[in-house]
């Protein structure tokens, strides 16, 4: 079956932003075109498609991070600031933190344990 490449754009913009879809693979359950045909037209590397998913993603994360803020929930203020922080603050919020600089060079040897058969 042949497809309007353009019509098939059209129908991607629409199905993004009506659903708030913020992964290009939900994008094929709302579309009358397959996946493959998708990748065909190479519609997967149109600027405007990109741009649509990205902005459904900046919209809802300022969404979340305005109701985090105006939360008074210990959880989502504590995220917020983990997200608002720098390192610092975020390493001492932290309850566990290993760095990693790439200059050190150590072994490690990672015993597992068999499982012991009943």
């Amino acid at each position: 079956m042949a497809y309007n490449k353009q019509e098939m754009i059209n129908q991607s913009l629409e199905a993004i932003k009506k659903f708030n879809l913020i992964f290009l693979d939900e994008l094929f359950a709302y579309v009358p075109f397959s996946r493959a045909t998708f990748y065909n037209y190479k519609l997967d590397i149109l600027d405007n498609i990109k741009k649509a998913i990205e902005d459904n993603k900046i919209r809802i994360k300022g969404g979340l991070r305005k109701k985090w803020y105006d939360s008074d929930n210990f959880s989502s203020q504590l995220a917020l600031y983990k997200l608002a922080g720098n390192d610092e603050e975020r390493k001492k919020l932290s309850q566990s933190f290993i760095e990693i600089d790439g200059q050190t060079k150590t072994d490690v040897t990672i015993y597992i344990e068999p499982e012991n058969e009943v």
